[in-house]
């Protein structure tokens, strides 16, 4: 870490898994830039790169990456002592905030050029507030900004989820009243893999219940991050909870620690047939967070997508704020122009 932290900002640009390149002016990047597929060990190289901001939003963790990375084919590499990742491909081609020390403007170039090969312009999105300005101080002018608010993350004081005190929490607090008289046999446990298979009864049960307003492929595609969680759920850091009530598992949330006093809740499903087991399962995963990570103060509990329903609920548990995050664009190729450093340089 402290290697990372002493890169110099004028560091030249090198591409893992290629060859050292030469200086940008210089690089043929489609020939040597080779990004590939995140596997599990990638956790070792990306993790001080993607930590060093300390920062709470979502993108600040290892599984974000890794669970989703397969469904909507992220690729990664790096340039110097930065994470290079992006999604898709052509104009739907979307690249993640570039993590880590050493030179910022030079990682910013290298994505430009992959923007290039795929005849598109560049699209950096999920930016935060500070990751804007630290874009913008790098190369000024650059770069548009445009916030998303479906992007926003929602975070929350760990103690207030934990506690459910005040006027603003005592609906949830009612509700987790009635769960318990209603079920005096209710219990929590911490989640391990041996829960793997009654989770995914309760994932296929809540699908079938939530078909509308998503599709297949993203049912799909959820599925197989629960899977993969469970798979690795130890070596990807993840804890959670499962909640209980009347011999069958009604709910579970789990996530992993993001910088020094904050926890990314990745996923939480409840059985929305039985009154209560939202809020239960939502006050339980903060109290497990109280006793196993005391450091932590907050909780991510990431977007809503845009989606009506989920910003409401979201917001009924009282955020303490939210992250604002912003798409960054730059364009590339306009009219069969290319642009470099802001500026047309070829027509």
């Amino acid at each position: 870490m402290e290697q990372l932290q002493a890169a110099r900002l004028d560091t030249k640009p090198e591409i893992s898994f290629g060859k050292n390149l030469p200086y940008y002016e210089n690089l043929n990047f489609s020939d040597t830039a080779e990004y590939k597929r995140i596997t599990l060990n990638d956790q070792q190289w990306m993790n001080p790169l993607i930590t060093i901001e300390n920062g709470l939003a979502t993108d600040n963790c290892f599984g974000t990456y890794y669970l989703w990375g397969d469904a909507f084919g992220l690729r990664i590499a790096a340039c110097g002592m930065r994470l290079l990742a992006y999604c898709g491909t052509g104009s739907q081609l979307r690249f993640f905030y570039p993590h880590g020390s050493g030179s910022l403007k030079d990682a910013v170039l290298c994505m430009e050029e992959k923007a290039r090969e795929h005849h598109a312009d560049l699209e950096i999105s999920g930016v935060t507030k500070e990751q804007k300005e630290a874009l913008t101080l790098a190369l000024p002018g650059y770069f548009t900004f445009e916030e998303k608010r479906s992007r926003a993350d929602y975070i929350y004081n760990v103690e207030s989820l934990a506690s459910l005190a005040g006027k603003k929490l005592h609906s949830k607090k009612n509700h987790c009243n009635r769960f318990e008289r209603d079920y005096p046999d209710w219990h929590c446990e911490m989640l391990e893999e041996s829960h793997m298979e009654d989770c995914l009864g309760l994932l296929s049960k809540w699908e079938e219940n939530h078909q509308e307003g998503q599709d297949d492929e993203m049912r799909q595609a959820e599925e197989t991050a629960v899977v993969k969680s469970f798979r690795h759920y130890h070596a990807l850091h993840m804890a959670g909870v499962v909640l209980y009530a009347g011999g069958e598992l009604v709910g579970f949330s789990f996530g992993e620690p993001i910088g020094e006093h904050g926890f990314d809740v990745h996923f939480e499903k409840a059985d929305a047939k039985i009154h209560g087991a939202y809020a239960v399962v939502n006050r339980e995963m903060a109290k497990m967070i109280q006793t196993h990570y005391p450091n932590v103060r907050f909780l991510n509990r990431e977007e809503d997508m845009g989606m009506e329903n989920l910003q409401k609920a979201k917001e009924s548990y009282r955020p303490a704020f939210l992250i604002e995050k912003y798409s960054a664009y730059h364009p590339v190729c306009i009219s069969g122009g290319i642009w470099a450093e802001g500026k047309l340089v070829k027509q």
